[in-house]
């Protein structure tokens, strides 16, 4: 049975008393303030004609990114950009990271099925685990790539935001493919609003939750924002108890001086998926298997906790010169046991216990100088920044043999776990700090970036074990840069071609001793986006090829007169592919998303002539809603979706195929006239059983059918 963390009914009851008490001082106020980037910017939607890009939306068509760290649309842009507002999401019935992106391009979702721990996403070839960032600053639990970070309670996030391609010269070390950056919901100055509502689903996952936002004065206004329930998978015993609370203020301490202060925490209790033994695919009934508990109650928990603590400042020095800056404090506790499976003897699964204790901290900042300038008929937005992270790492790792489960005729409880056959202990510190430039210019309809950013990560540590002790110690400098050239039509039609680079940190020595120098990314990317004037709309297309160099190979050569094995950093991984997608709100009430992927990909070194895992040639979706705007259906929308996932291979070996499958999905909300709302989503409405991952000796089931319903009110 799983412990409930003795914070969270404190933590939900005291949020939702806050919700509930703000809703009885509820006032008519306006303020001309908005958030962007982690402060505050004076004007209500816009900033001189740009879209506030972390405001909330109205709708599901979003015309600026904050990702891109500058105030240029995204049809302007020369980098593929996708944003997935909170009105996608809500339609969608999304509850995770994973479902709010299953429908944008060039993105493989549940990479280890329905993972409550987790959001697994891949990227354009590569895994994004340490690659998701929030509201700018990057969210992690290790100094080590790749390591997933901690799910991030999508009901706290205004916007989900995609960055494709290298993305180094504004965000540092990372994979060449891109990132996600998710935009918590801040303070709005615009008024006073408050919703609270509870869901259910066919699985059993409860939840309650609530949204109060308050203008006290002109000058401040905050938010809190609450969710408490717990979120099951097709597994029962799998699942994920867990607490959110966000708070956000925002208070101008002058005409031209904004301070803004946001905090999260999660108390959670996410069960680590067991995955099923790949050798009973295909021989035993398929959603049986699915819904069978391998592991054990009796050792199976978990005491998860992340507390975050955000400071943004922005000034206007009212010469077209602004300075932000964004702070962030990051605590992050995980101690978990779980159980996992390893060898099959006909029906008989063997099994161990992982026990981990991890403990993160993290403090970073992003520091940015930005204005206009011009030269003669050239206009220039320039951006200067510095942004650091000091991190520091102490995790605990242990494995444990058990004993075997039979999948006919199991039996749980009275486990004995030996003393552990494996541990590790790892203390690592770490620095980052990186100066970036970046050029935004104008000539006539014509567009051009240009970027530099030259960084310096170093770090310390070592992770010693019973076997022996790896060295995490090394001092890393890298210049990476974009460079970009558009043009823009009067009608909405803008072409570009870009240019951009990456790299990332890879521990570990070479086959001489010596430590592994950083891999190395590099993109070519055209693109063209339109933005419709006779309707809300952006339709995007990107065609690029992306290259990693440097990765590690395995080789065994002579030295000093005897065979050596060890790693040579000769490997290449190319991708080539074609990205669309389109969103659009039509008129009378009619909106659709669409997104389609094509991907070619080579290995060469380790697995030569390979292709890359998780990277299916064909994958697509469509998401058509409809919203009645007058007769006696008024109030009433309803939406559905189809998913194709082409197959794919689920290891850079390519020794097994994951076959091609397509899920419908189905969504139906209505409106009364008081603000109550009721919403039924129906995901994967067919129920297919397929596959969606494999591991070293487990395979994991996509999520089966869910039936959700919620019932919310706001006024």
């Amino acid at each position: 049975m799983i412990k409930m963390n003795k914070a969270q009914p404190l933590l939900l009851g005291v949020s939702l008393l806050a919700i509930a008490a703000t809703g009885a001082f509820a006032q008519e106020r306006n303020d001309p303030r908005q958030t962007f980037m982690g402060a505050v910017v004076l004007d209500t939607v816009t900033i001189e004609g740009f879209e506030n890009p972390s405001a909330p939306l109205d709708g599901t068509v979003a015309h600026s990114s904050a990702t891109t760290k500058t105030r240029r649309p995204i049809l302007e842009t020369q980098s593929s950009v996708s944003v997935v507002p909170r009105k996608q999401m809500d339609e969608q019935g999304a509850t995770n990271l994973s479902d709010a992106l299953g429908y944008s391009a060039g993105i493989i979702t549940e990479n280890y099925g329905n993972d409550p721990r987790f959001d697994s996403l891949y990227l354009r070839g590569f895994n994004l685990e340490n690659d998701k960032f929030l509201d700018g600053l990057r969210l992690m639990r290790s100094t080590q790539f790749p390591t997933s970070a901690p799910a991030f309670e999508l009901y706290g996030l205004e916007r989900v935001e995609v960055l494709r391609g290298p993305a180094s010269v504004l965000y540092g070390a990372g994979t060449p493919a891109g990132l996600v950056n998710m935009i918590q919901k801040r303070a709005q100055a615009d008024g006073d609003f408050t919703e609270l509502g509870f869901s259910l689903d066919s699985k059993g996952s409860a939840s309650v939750y609530g949204d109060a936002n308050r203008v006290v004065d002109d000058r401040f206004a905050y938010r809190v924002t609450s969710k408490g329930g717990n979120a099951r998978t097709d597994v029962e015993e799998i699942d994920n108890l867990r607490g959110y609370l966000g708070l956000s203020a925002s208070y101008a301490l002058s005409e031209a001086t904004e301070l803004e202060f946001m905090a999260s925490y999660h108390g959670d209790a996410p069960i680590s998926p067991t995955g099923v033994p790949s050798g009973l695919v295909g021989l035993v009934d398929a959603k049986d298997l699915r819904e069978f508990y391998f592991g054990d109650e009796s050792i199976n928990d978990s005491d998860r906790k992340m507390g975050t603590l955000s400071f943004g400042l922005t000034h206007d020095f009212g010469n077209g010169w602004r300075l932000n800056n964004t702070l962030r404090y990051t605590d992050f506790d995980w101690d978990y046991d779980s159980v996992y499976i390893s060898g099959l003897t006909g029906t008989s699964v063997g099994r161990g216990v992982i026990t981990q204790r991890e403990n993160f901290r993290a403090i970073a900042t992003d520091l940015r100088l930005a204005g206009s300038a011009e030269t003669g008929a050239v206009s220039h937005e320039l951006t200067f920044g510095l942004d650091a992270q000091k991190l520091r790492e102490r995790a605990y790792t242990g494995f444990s043999t058990i004993a075997p489960i039979d999948y006919t005729a199991p039996s749980y409880g009275g486990i004995t776990v030996p003393a552990p056959w494996y541990t590790a202990n790892k203390s690592v510190d770490a620095t980052q700090v990186g100066l970036y430039a970046l050029d935004e210019i104008e000539y006539g309809n014509w567009r051009a970036t240009a970027g530099l950013r030259y960084e310096w990560t170093r770090q310390k540590g070592q992770s010693v074990t019973n076997f022996g002790t790896t060295d995490y110690a090394r001092d890393d400098q890298q210049l990476t840069g974009h460079l970009g050239l558009g043009y823009l039509w009067d009608n909405g039609v803008s072409v570009y071609a870009a240019y951009s680079t990456s790299y990332l940190p890879q521990p570990n020595f070479d086959i001489d001793g010596n430590p592994l120098k950083p891999t190395h990314g590099k993109q070519f990317e055209l693109g063209a986006k339109y933005e419709p004037a006779a309707f809300d709309g952006l339709f995007t297309a990107a065609l690029y090829e992306l290259r990693e160099t440097d990765r590690n190979t395995t080789v065994t050569e002579e030295i000093g007169g005897r065979p050596i094995t060890g790693t040579r950093q000769i490997g290449e991984a190319r991708i080539r592919g074609l990205e669309l997608e389109g969103v659009a709100e039509f008129g009378q009430g009619w909106s659709v998303k669409g997104a389609y992927t094509y991907a070619s990909t080579e290995i060469s070194g380790d697995n030569g002539g390979n292709e890359l895992a998780n990277t299916p040639r064909h994958a697509a979706s469509l998401w058509l809603s409809h919203e009645f705007q007058s007769g006696p259906m008024q109030g009433l929308q309803l939406g559905g979706g189809v998913r194709y996932i082409g197959s794919r291979w689920a290891s850079d070996a390519n020794t097994q195929r994951l076959e091609a499958v397509t899920l419908l999905d189905l969504g139906a909300s209505y409106e009364w006239g008081n603000g109550l709302v009721g919403r039924l989503n129906i995901n994967n409405v067919t129920d297919e059983t397929y596959i969606s991952a494999v591991g070293l000796n487990s395979s994991y089931y996509g999520d089966g059918r869910t039936v959700q319903a919620s019932l919310s009110r706001k006024w």
